[in-house]
């Protein structure tokens, strides 16, 4: 359904997605922000849109050069536009260059062990005129990025780029082009060398790897061009029916016949019989020849291999007490290998393996983090699937957040677990008002609390307490479920934010704003409406509070997502980790600065989320109804937003006089949660129809997935 643009007489219009009018205190709300004389071009409300505190939740709104603290928000590091990309077509892009594509490609991603895949991403704008800093690396590589952007360390963590240490290891991406023609990928898990092609089947890019009977499965390069290895350029063959396909091409190129083919063959065969993965094929092939002759010849066989050991000890002596072996012996001990990080000449394989062990750590070190003057537009890649990416400098930075992951579970492995998951949960992540009773490394190891002594007078005694929430849920509407999409794969999804240090940051600034406007005598349609202007030391504050919030918040989820994935992986898998087959991530409440009808604005998404052109999203229902995974359709009048959720139909006291705890049991039944008074007011019919929400916003958005849950943990 498009927009409908409210009868309104403000000085900016109001553009509303709802599925219903507003009423008159709904309507002086949108009124109240409308008429703020720094809100450009129009307010957009979307279709969950309902009574919050100064503006409306679910409403979006653009300001030039001031801010609202009446929400919490954070940037998305990013780097600059000539940052290169390593692609699968083996190409190096331009971050500017793929947003100016607008396409998904593929790119190499690395998971926390160090396993390398390929996987798909778009390359997008994300902040114009933003502050900078130069990472330099041990082997001579720069990279210009914003202070706050993730690296990856090597062993999987994250940093930002303004708080790497000089010496810090990062995860490395190392490649390099075979004789032949191919790239080939260094896992850093194993050190090995695999051959890129073979990586982005590994992925699960090209589907299951076929089996041909009496063949050994290859893959061919559909272009001939060995580098490229774009999905759709990789084709499965059996190893002979590919020799066959070669000698068909015959009459269109007699090379493959020709002399010069031929001795360029015998030499790739031999030098492959040299490498790890060629020794090892021939190694299984001889065996299986051998062991069939054995079958086929026995006695020719035992005759054969009669005194082989006498002769061969004879032999064996005399050749390494010889002028010839002791020299042979010499050479082998002395022989230099080249160590592919410095080009450094190592003598022997073990000390080849101990120089990369200690004087690399088979990846890249960070020598210098030199804050820079200019400014300049940033870009980012979106990688759903793993959250980060390769840069041809040589290592993997991350991506944006998570907040649902897509689990390679079925439904069918849920089948009597559901109440020990949920009780698992409950017992592992506090909820309500309730803190952690033990400190997981992780959370003390965060980088934020070095600066919270950076942050306001006013929360300085909350330290402790920011500690002991990080990893907790809290109440209202934050949830943790467990979901299952029409498919009946199983999805892990949560909300929550900032927690108490993220309310009592927004509550100082918004005093301060008040105060000042006060002060200054500013007659302001609602004091909750207080603002800061940009370029004052009030702006600058709050501007980094809200990082540091929205930081917190962020890394709170990834904590107890942690969590909720190890005990569903516990009841599911037996303990063992698994790779998540999708992970999303959205923000809600929060400011941003983006481009937006040709000009730079302050973007606060109040109970909104972002949907750029194929952003993914998350729009949960109530704890009773449907969840949506969604794709933004980058609606420039929504300023690319959609809803976040259904919206409250009534307010939680209406609701708690309204409905008892058996409406709860029957408008949850099928669900494993809480059904008592305490959740009365989060009731399934105290919100709007998620369906409906969702059919308002069809400009806004596609559905990817729809989730229903089967667990539902709140506070």
């Amino acid at each position: 359904m498009p927009y409908e643009h409210l009868d309104l007489s403000t000085p900016k219009p109001v553009l509303s997605w709802a599925n219903h009018e507003l009423d008159s205190r709904e309507t002086q709300m949108a009124q109240n922000v409308a008429s703020l004389p720094f809100v450009f071009k129009h307010v957009a409300l979307m279709p969950d849109v309902h009574l919050g505190k100064g503006a409306l939740v679910g409403s979006v709104i653009a300001t030039k050069d001031a801010v609202i603290p009446a929400a919490v928000g954070v940037d998305i590091g990013c780097f600059t536009g000539d940052t290169l990309i390593p692609v699968a077509d083996g190409v190096n892009y331009s971050l500017q260059e793929l947003a100016e594509k607008g396409a998904s490609v593929n790119v190499y991603s690395c998971t926390s062990s160090g396993k390398i895949v390929v996987t798909q991403a778009i390359s997008r704008l994300t902040r114009r005129h933003a502050s900078l800093v130069k990472i330099v690396l041990d082997n001579g590589e720069e990279i210009k990025c914003t202070p706050d952007h993730q690296f990856m360390l090597r062993n999987g963590t994250y940093q930002e780029a303004s708080n790497l240490k000089i010496g810090a290891s990062l995860m490395p991406f190392y490649s390099k082009t075979d004789k032949d023609g191919y790239t080939l990928i260094q896992q850093n898990y194993s050190g090995r060398w695999q051959k890129a092609h073979w990586v982005v089947v590994r992925s699960g890019l090209l589907g299951e790897i076929p089996k041909f009977v009496g063949q050994r499965t290859i893959i061919h390069h559909k272009n001939f061009n060995q580098s490229d290895n774009h999905p759709n350029n990789l084709e499965f063959m059996g190893h002979k029916d590919h020799s066959a396909y070669h000698r068909s091409l015959v009459e269109r190129n007699s090379h493959w016949q020709s002399p010069e083919f031929e001795t360029t063959r015998k030499k790739a065969l031999a030098a492959k019989a040299k490498t790890q993965e060629g020794y090892e094929f021939y190694a299984q092939r001889g065996t299986k020849n051998i062991l069939k002759y054995m079958k086929d010849n026995p006695q020719h066989f035992l005759k054969a291999v009669a005194d082989n050991g006498v002769r061969g000890k004879e032999y064996l002596v005399k050749y390494n007490q010889s002028p010839q072996g002791r020299k042979k012996s010499k050479e082998i001990a002395n022989r230099l290998y080249t160590c592919d990080t410095c080009g450094e000449q190592i003598k022997s394989p073990i000390g080849l393996h101990n120089h990369r062990k200690y004087e690399h750590g088979y990846n890249h070190k960070v020598i210098a983090v030199i804050p820079l003057e200019e400014t300049e537009n940033v870009y980012c890649l979106s990688v759903p699937e793993y959250n980060n990416f390769a840069l041809s400098a040589g290592v993997f930075v991350h991506n944006c957040g998570m907040a649902a992951v897509k689990m390679p579970f079925q439904q069918n492995q849920l089948e009597g677990k559901l109440k020990k998951i949920r009780r698992d949960i409950e017992a592992a992540i506090p909820v309500g008002f309730n803190d952690n009773k033990n400190i997981e490394k992780a959370v003390t190891n965060w980088q934020g609390w070095r600066d919270f002594k950076e942050l306001h007078s006013g929360v300085q005694r909350l330290e402790n307490k920011a500690l002991k929430q990080m990893g907790s849920l809290g109440g209202g509407n934050h949830f943790i479920e467990l979901c299952l999409d029409t498919d009946g794969q199983v999805w892990l999804m949560l909300h929550s934010g900032s927690r108490h240090i993220g309310n009592q940051l927004a509550q100082c600034h918004i005093a301060t704003g008040k105060e000042l406007a006060k002060l200054a005598d500013n007659q302001l349609p609602d004091l909750d409406l207080a603002y800061f202007v940009k370029g004052t030391s009030e702006f600058a504050a709050y501007w980094r509070d809200l990082q540091w919030a929205q930081d917190y918040a962020r890394f709170n989820r990834d904590v107890m997502m942690e969590r909720f994935k190890t005990i569903v992986e516990k009841h599911l898998a037996g303990g063992k980790p698994t790779k998540p087959l999708l992970s999303v991530n959205c923000h809600h409440n929060y400011a941003e600065q983006e481009h937006h009808f040709g000009e730079d604005v302050y973007v606060t998404r109040k109970g909104a989320v972002r949907a750029r052109k194929d952003d993914y999203g998350i729009i949960p229902g109530s704890m009773g109804a449907k969840s949506f995974i969604v794709k933004g359709k980058g609606h420039h009048d929504s300023y690319c937003s959609c809803s976040h959720g259904a919206g409250r139909l009534m307010s939680r006291s209406k609701a708690k006089k309204l409905f008892t705890v058996d409406d709860v049991v029957k408008q949850t039944q099928g669900i494993e949660c809480r059904k008592d008074r305490g959740v009365i007011d989060e009731i399934p019919a105290a919100y709007k129809p998620i369906e409906e929400v969702m059919n308002q916003q069809q400009d806004l958005v596609e559905i990817v997935a729809t989730l229903k849950q089967v667990v539902c943990v709140k506070g």
